[in-house]
């Protein structure tokens, strides 16, 4: 559902006046006292995400403390999911009289587009395939408008999204500066990586790392980027229900863990992780470390680290909306040595430098809410969130991701 003219809901609790209208005038050049707030006002987004809190409290249904933006309603025969992005509204019901029970207290609260089964979200367009219990999320509308934007929709496409034998180091900028061109097109490339396309998290990552000084050979690594998109943009992931009906809570994600190790320019490695959950990524990340790892197992290790905050933040909102995880959560890594070190405080003269916060795993572990396996790197998925890769090797990874054509 499609909330309409959702920021002129808000109350003003400032004082703000506004010159009259053009067209609106009575001719006493009056100023306006606003009540409500207006679409151009700082305070309109956030006046209006309390009305809607306001409002759907008053019906019963609460905010999650994992994600401010879901809203629930739970009884003992059904539940409503509300999730919200600004003013759209994506509402999942576990029967059709709870769904008609969550319109109705919408609609009576504001006024609003019933847009029906959802196809298309933010950019991202859902496919369900009712029959094989199927959903499959794609960018190809969003990927053809960045093409076009930079005339690029009839270029050569290339297998991967970076190529492995470039060396991207900062340098100086060509004459005229285009970094604002650049941040727009990696920011555009940012979203979908974000979004439905991890396979390009790692290369959107390193590119990112030059935006206030791009030269023209981190512009050709972008445009890169985007002719492995022409040739990719039907791809998405899919999500599909698990053939096994009795597959328990325990199984409804598992992570895998991987680090590069001094894979920076400045000697500072690159952390990968995601989760996997109904046979496609669900949550995933590519950033470098704001560290200098002294060896690859430090790097492991803090990568590992990240990872189970990731899994922690999982748990927490698979419980609030009825899914609690009965088992520790199970987290891949490809390094024996940092596997060691989150299970017991072992190579003391080796890791004493390392920061405290990153032992936080140690106490998931020791907790029983994670446990770690050891997987080899060929078989590591989150590979592909750390270096660039050969098409064979990626392709392998992708399928682990859920990555398919739509």
């Amino acid at each position: 559902m499609d909330v309409k003219g959702a920021y002129l809901n808000g109350n003003l609790k400032e004082e703000i006046f506004m010159m009259q209208p053009e067209g609106y005038s009575d001719g006493s050049n009056k100023a306006c006292q606003l009540l409500k707030t207006l679409y151009g006002l700082k305070q309109s987004g956030r006046e209006w995400n309390i009305e809607l809190n306001i409002k759907l409290e008053e019906c019963g249904y609460k905010r999650i403390h994992s994600d401010p933006c879901v809203y629930m309603l739970k009884t003992l025969d059904g539940m409503i999911l509300i999730t919200v992005w600004v003013d759209d509204l994506l509402i999942f019901a576990t029967s059709i009289k709870y769904m008609q029970i969550a319109k109705r207290d919408i609609l009576e609260s504001f006024e609003v587009t019933d847009l029906g089964e959802l196809n298309k979200m933010v950019g991202i367009e859902i496919t369900w395939d009712h029959e094989h219990r199927k959903i499959t999320i794609t960018q190809t509308s969003y990927i053809e408008v960045i093409l076009a934007k930079y005339g690029l929709q009839d270029a050569c496409p290339v297998h991967t999204p970076l190529d492995a034998n470039i060396k991207l180091e900062p340098g100086e900028p060509e004459a005229g500066n285009c970094s604002n061109n650049y941040a727009s097109l990696i920011g555009s490339l940012m979203y979908a990586a974000v979004g439905t396309r991890p396979d390009i998290a790692f290369a959107i990552n390193r590119l990112a790392s030059f935006t206030a000084n791009p030269t023209m050979c981190h512009w050709t690594a972008a445009k890169h980027v985007l002719r492995y998109l022409k040739g990719t943009k039907n791809m998405g992931i899919i999500y599909s229900k698990p053939e096994s009906e009795g597959m328990t809570s325990q199984n409804n994600f598992t992570g895998y863990s991987d680090a590069s190790f001094t894979n920076n320019y400045d000697r500072t490695s690159v952390s990968g992780y995601v989760f996997v959950s109904a046979g496609g990524a669900v949550t995933w990340g590519s950033k470098k470390q704001n560290i200098v790892s002294l060896s690859t197992t430090e790097a492991e290790y803090v990568c590992l680290s990240d990872t189970v905050h990731e899994a922690t933040w999982l748990r927490n909102l698979y419980a609030e909306i009825g899914y609690p995880q009965k088992e520790p959560t199970l987290v891949y890594g490809d390094n024996l040595g940092s596997l060691a070190i989150a299970t017991n405080p072992c190579y003391h003269k080796r890791t004493k430098h390392f920061d405290i916060k990153h032992h936080y795993i140690r106490d998931q572990v020791s907790n029983k809410t994670i446990v770690t396996e050891y997987l080899p790197t060929a078989q590591m998925t989150a590979d592909i969130l750390t270096k660039a890769l050969p098409k064979r090797t990626q392709d392998i990874h992708m399928k682990s991701l859920g990555l398919s054509s739509a």
